[in-house]
């Protein structure tokens, strides 16, 4: 009976032990939490529409003639415009910009006939889409890409003698079908937007054999004076400042 107490302590002591235990057996299992794995952040797309007015400066304005018996001088300096754009922005680095511009040219002949200097001021209507591909760095913006041109009418009034009426004479589409253009554009006080860039033609050899323009030049109607009319080929380099706004 002395071992009694003793028995019944380590008996307690063994219970309050091993109930903890069954607990914690007994009780089912909580599943682990599994974090989702993170999907790659894709690249943030955003749109943009512009507005812009500006002059293109045709710093180089070369006839090449097609017929032997071509003598005028024809210029074209300066032309007026305006564009409508959009932009796709990929991203915070690169852009996808079309854009759909029109262009209203003047061009000079001058003719010397007769003894007597003739001057006609022929006009023409130019539309033109370029698909420029873009790289952005902070507020710059680098531009390059083909022009498709779409319309280009160029024409002069010319007097017939005989009948005194007033002639439109065709000369002919004054750009190729795709030329193409590169520049730089920065843009300020969240809206505005400056763009400068150079525009010019695919040349070579090759490229005289896919271009089939012919421009033509008629002084007079008069058939016995000049039976034929005169042709030529017209190759241009500008450059384009632009001022607009995008939203």
């Amino acid at each position: 009976m002395k071992y009694r107490g003793l028995r019944l302590a380590f008996l307690g002591l063994f219970v309050a032990m091993a109930l903890p235990l069954m607990a914690q057996t007994s009780s089912p299992e909580k599943p682990v939490s599994k974090m989702p794995p993170q999907k790659k952040d894709r690249p943030k797309v955003s749109t943009e529409f512009g507005l812009g007015v500006g002059a293109r400066y045709n710093f180089q304005f070369d006839t090449q003639p097609l017929s032997s018996d071509f003598t005028p001088k024809l210029s074209m300096p300066v032309s007026y415009g305006a564009a409508l754009q959009f932009r796709l922005n990929i991203g915070r680095t690169f852009g996808i910009q079309p854009e759909i511009s029109y262009a209203r040219n003047q061009l000079k002949i001058v003719d010397h006939q007769d003894g007597k200097e003739i001057v006609k001021k022929a006009k023409s209507n130019i539309v033109q889409i370029p698909m420029l591909l873009s790289l952005r760095a902070a507020m710059f913006r680098f531009n390059v890409g083909p022009v498709f041109t779409l319309m280009d009418e160029a024409s002069y009034q010319l007097a017939d003698a005989k009948d005194e009426s007033i002639k439109l004479m065709p000369i002919g589409r004054l750009f190729p079908t795709v030329t193409y253009t590169a520049g730089i554009s920065v843009k300020f006080a969240k809206v505005m937007m400056l763009d400068l860039r150079y525009a010019d033609q695919f040349r070579g050899p090759e490229m005289e054999k896919i271009d089939k323009r012919e421009n033509q030049w008629v002084w007079t109607l008069d058939q016995n004076k000049q039976p034929k009319a005169q042709t030529f080929r017209t190759s241009t380099r500008n450059v384009q400042l632009r001022f607009g706004v995008v939203f």
